[in-house]
């Protein structure tokens, strides 16, 4: 388990909303991926394990961010079109609060610059101190930040609201709600005995109002594979309906035969491979 301490991050200044942001965004060679769906009015972000890890790690370090107007995107080419029907995915940023406002102004002034295309100013480092500890064990990481009372009222229920700004999925939050999510998504992990749906897909609410779903699956990639395989298939055909109430259930059928199939072929290729000698 790693929590990407010391990461290489790229730094550009782009002047938004009349003041000038420092924008950091993943190098090239980041193998995470990360897809965003919408699905029964809540935004969700799709990934892998490592995704998650990656994910959270990016929450605490700027959680820890002093410097004013700093942000971090998630752009393509980290982003997969989702692995349900094959929908362009949203850009992703954090935005701290406490550092960064992060209105509608500038997340339309940003969202005009994707992807950025503007050569890199130098790198940052992330920085990620005590997130490993937390990870390692996070019930007793919770237990130890029990929330605060304001007037009768839990503090959880005082979030910032994370939502989609001109076509920018942003996830504000103070230094707190920043940890908090880091720790949530973190540890999310389907191979870990008891969490997992029982489909290789584990999932957490980040948002007491369901406004963020977070889901990782063992098999996020070959998901991706087949919702693209199911959407080109159904859409190939010129008659094809182009409204995505219509269009969408026909995908997900695909993308369900798809993986089906990918599944069986993988576990025909495994049982069929000679057995492995003794180590």
């Amino acid at each position: 388990m790693t929590a990407h301490h010391g990461l290489k991050l790229h730094r550009r200044t782009i002047r938004l909303d009349g003041r000038p942001y420092t924008v950091l965004g993943l190098r090239p060679g980041t193998a995470e991926r990360f897809a965003v769906n919408e699905f029964h009015s809540t935004w969700h972000v799709v990934t892998h394990r490592a995704g998650a890890l990656l994910l959270g790690s990016l929450l605490w370090g700027m959680a820890h961010q002093r410097a004013q107007n700093t942000v971090l995107v998630v752009d393509r080419p980290f982003l997969d079109t989702n692995p349900f029907d094959a929908e362009p995915s949203l850009p992703i940023v954090i935005a701290p609060a406490q550092s960064a406002p992060f209105g509608d102004r500038a997340a339309r002034e940003l969202r005009h610059r994707l992807p950025l295309s503007t050569p890199s100013e130098g790198a940052v480092r992330l920085r990620t101190p005590g997130y490993a500890e937390a990870l390692a064990d996070t019930e007793a990481w919770f237990r130890a930040r029990p929330p605060r009372q304001f007037h009768g009222w839990d503090e959880r229920h005082r979030r910032p609201v994370i939502g989609v700004r001109a076509g920018l999925l942003v996830l504000p939050g103070t230094t707190e709600w920043l940890r908090e999510w880091a720790v949530e998504i973190g540890s999310l992990d389907p191979a870990q005995p008891g969490m997992s749906s029982g489909q290789g897909m584990v999932y957490d609410h980040i948002h007491t109002d369901f406004s963020l779903e977070v889901q990782v699956f063992d098999n996020y990639h070959d998901r991706v594979t087949a919702a693209r395989l199911a959407r080109e298939q159904a859409t190939a055909d010129p008659s094809a309906p182009t409204d995505p109430d219509t269009l969408h259930p026909l995908i997900w059928d695909r993308t369900t035969e798809h993986h089906t199939r990918m599944r069986r072929n993988r576990t025909a290729r495994y049982a069929s491979s000679p057995p492995r000698p003794p180590s």
